[in-house]
């Protein structure tokens, strides 16, 4: 159902880039064009939310799935579809031992580049990944550093230390799966202790 959600979402976006041809066809043409496409796009976000809500169903009924939904969407930055995707590809967080490993399955784990014993580069991750979970995870890192104080004030001084931004929106990435693991270990939802420092 998600990767029905996410053909569906991909359709809705090529119809509905029908306007880019507007200055191209002959006004009647662009106008049937047009017509057709809203159409489609109507019936696509019918179906959209029928998948939508199919997904909640089965979410909401069952137990352990529903416990880590929440917990996992009581961090900041972590909204309702990247948790969803997050359980998907963990099989519940049984496939994998901690975040680390889930951190170089999305390919947002930095290795060394080393070569022997002198030849020292800069650290890279690895181009092997679930691209959907890396585009994901960078999306929930743009908007923690937005409204987590504790990350956003993390990603700051960084940069102001010269850090290269694509690489402090790495670690704030890493730091969120870090957070997604605390709160499934401890069966808690997320409590930032940052408000509670005197």
């Amino acid at each position: 159902l998600f990767t029905e959600r996410e053909k569906i979402i991909r359709a809705l976006g090529s119809f509905e880039r029908t306007s880019e041809n507007k200055d191209f066809l002959p006004k009647e043409v662009f106008k049937t064009v047009a017509d057709i496409n809203k159409t489609v796009v109507n019936q696509l976000k019918t179906a959209l939310k029928k998948t939508e809500d199919k997904i909640t169903e089965i979410i909401d009924g069952n137990e352990k799935i529903a416990k880590q939904m929440k917990l996992v969407t009581s961090i900041k930055g972590i909204g309702k579809f990247t948790a969803m995707y997050l359980i998907f590809c963990t099989h519940g967080f049984e496939k994998f031992e901690n975040w680390r490993q889930l951190a170089c399955y999305a390919g947002v784990a930095p290795f060394e580049h080393t070569s022997g014993t002198s030849v020292r580069g800069k650290t890279k991750v690895s181009p092997i990944a679930d691209l959907k979970l890396k585009s994901l995870l960078n999306m929930c890192a743009i908007v923690a550093v937005q409204h987590d104080a504790e990350l956003k004030a993390y990603y700051e001084r960084k940069l102001a230390d010269g850090k290269p931004k694509m690489l402090v929106i790495n670690n704030v990435r890493c730091k969120l799966l870090a957070r997604v693991f605390a709160v499934i270990n401890r069966e808690s939802p997320y409590v930032n202790t940052r408000k509670f420092a005197a």
